[in-house]
């Protein structure tokens, strides 16, 4: 194995012919990068994030939003504190700890509208990468925690190099929405969108960055990527006397970009000329601040910067990494046509928390009734395919139903209502085939987006009013399969009659309009769902929305 310097601590965990090492670095996630990117980030909480750049925006028409997680990151920090805790040891007992720990983390992300794929890093990943892990065998804790993934609905991805790589070009490209991860190489590799960490609820606020905020800096991926070389990162220790100001400055004036350009284009004789050049320049300009865009001039960093600067190896580390989109990259494309919204199995993750915790009985019961439970009703709410009988209140999927018990409506000033709700858990406890003597049969309130809440239960009414411009492009096209039936609607609700709507038997919406000061009086109209892209009447939703308030309780 080879030696590696300036690590603040080697962990080892072994399991019979299986061995993981994690090195663990203090510095990783290069701190002086995430302080030029401060100014550029944004306090929103995944609920938040996901809700409305997923579920509502819709651009994917799954009611989703698709994160990646560098989950290779999440074991090495949770190793880390259990150390620091003195409570980690190498071992079973010791990977237990660490599966715990990803358990709870993992229940969390289940109560936000978002589709997580958890990567991993592959066995093309750089041989020797500071404050990163090295895997050199798969290890029960990493088959282990796979496992619990696919469990937990999730979904499990494994890069052919780095995780990082992988997910920035993946989020580049539009597969997936955003990057949750401690590692701000994720922009040097080319992310849009990096959530960086999220606490323990999905309500408290993280720092996301997006690649349009940090161009308000004067920084690409380009400077990115020369300020991972300047300030260090997990391919080296960077130029020393080089600090966040002086990176950003340089970057800003575009010698990222000319670097990039130079190592992507020449090789041999003519790299080396054209690097002299670029080194040339760089001098300079420390030197003179001909620009104007450094605080002073620095002419000791000028002298101190050497003539193997940058080590070209490490900087096309940066620029050529390994993903599934690299070009003539031979293996399997990760099938991201299968990334989803699912639901938590709760069969398999009673099995898997009574094999791998040892919880049994009423003591797994009462830990899936304070921390699965939640995250299950949520997904049961917020799933695509969920139905609301108003008649037994009752919300049901393919996969789990609960009766809605309590809604305690909450009105914010931002406009984005979180209602409290409370549901029976009496088919989740089935499901896991546990007694529940002695424990409720209900969760505690959870928070539940007013815009998911209102599609669940098929109330037009309350969705929100970010959708205003969706809602009128349907009601449009509404109006031109609908005929009269949609000038019935527009007359209608111009005047304030109550609009009331009943499922036929053939999937129509049958719409029943009332005046509201002659209840005798009353037209009937059609509108035809049975095109819409899913089963569940929201395009229909849509058209009605846009016409006025709409009460659904008899559909």
């Amino acid at each position: 194995m080879s030696v590696i310097s300036n690590l603040s601590q080697i962990i080892v965990l072994r399991q019979g012919s299986f061995l993981l090492v994690l090195l663990l670095d203090h510095n990783m996630g290069a701190p002086k990068r995430w302080q030029i990117l401060s100014p550029a980030a944004q306090n929103r909480t995944l609920l938040h994030l996901a809700t409305t750049e997923g579920f509502q925006i819709d651009r994917r028409r799954q009611r989703t939003f698709i994160v990646g997680i560098d989950i290779s990151i999440k074991i090495e920090a949770f190793v880390a504190t259990l150390t620091a805790a003195h409570v980690y040891h190498p071992g079973r007992a010791g990977q237990k700890l660490v599966l715990e720990k990803l358990y709870y983390y993992l229940h969390n992300l289940c109560l936000a509208p978002a589709t997580y794929v958890c990567c991993f890093d592959g066995d093309g990943r750089p041989a020797v990468k500071r404050g990163t892990r090295v895997i050199h065998r798969p290890t029960p804790l990493v088959e282990d925690l796979k496992t619990m993934i696919r469990s937990f609905g999730f979904f499990v991805h494994e890069a052919p190099g780095e995780a990082e790589a992988e997910l920035a070009q993946l989020n580049a490209n539009g597969t997936i929405d955003a990057i949750l991860t401690e590692d701000s190489d994720a922009f040097v590799f080319g992310a849009l969108c990096v959530i960086r960490t999220v606490g323990p609820s999905v309500e408290e606020e993280s720092l996301v960055y997006t690649l349009e905020s940090i161009a308000k800096l004067g920084l690409d991926t380009d400077g990115m990527f020369l300020c991972a070389l300047l300030l260090g990162g997990d391919y080296g220790a960077g130029l020393q006397g080089a600090g966040p100001t002086i990176a950003q400055a340089l970057a800003a004036q575009g010698f990222g970009r000319s670097l990039a350009r130079i190592l992507t284009s020449f090789d041999g004789f003519e790299l080396n000329k054209h690097l002299a050049s670029w080194r040339q320049d760089l001098r300079q300009e420390l030197r003179t601040n001909s620009s104007g865009q450094l605080e002073r001039r620095q002419p000791m960093l000028a002298s101190n910067i050497p003539d193997d600067f940058p080590n070209v190896a490490v900087a096309r580390l940066y620029l050529r990494p390994l993903t599934s989109m690299s070009p003539g990259f031979t293996g399997r494309p990760p099938d991201s046509s299968s990334w989803k919204t699912t639901s938590p199995n709760i069969p398999e993750l009673s099995r898997f928390c009574s094999t791998h915790f040892g919880w049994t009985g009423e003591d797994l019961l009462k830990k899936f009734n304070s921390n699965l439970w939640p995250g299950i009703a949520f997904k049961l709410i917020s799933s695509p395919h969920v139905l609301y009988d108003h008649r037994t209140k009752r919300f049901a999927s393919p996969y789990t139903n609960a009766t809605l018990l309590k809604i305690i409506k909450h009105s914010s000033t931002t406009g984005f209502d979180v209602h409290r709700v409370r549901v029976s858990t009496d088919n989740f406890v089935a499901l896991a085939q546990l007694d529940s003597v002695g424990v409720p049969a209900e969760i505690k309130l959870i928070s539940v987006p007013q815009a998911i809440l209102a599609v669940a239960m098929r109330d037009v009414s309350l969705i929100s009013t970010d959708l205003a411009q969706d809602l009128e492009d349907s009601q449009h096209e509404g109006a031109k399969s609908t005929g009269d039936s949609a000038s019935s609607l527009d007359d209608a609700t111009a005047s304030g009659a109550a609009i009331n709507v009943t499922n036929s038997n053939n999937g129509n919406l049958i719409i029943d309009i009332s005046d509201s000061d002659d209840e005798e009086q009353s037209t009937t109209g059609v509108i035809d769902v049975s095109g819409s892209d899913n089963e569940d009447f929201i395009s229909a939703h849509r058209a009605l929305a846009a016409g006025g308030l709409v009460d659904l309780s008899d559909l």
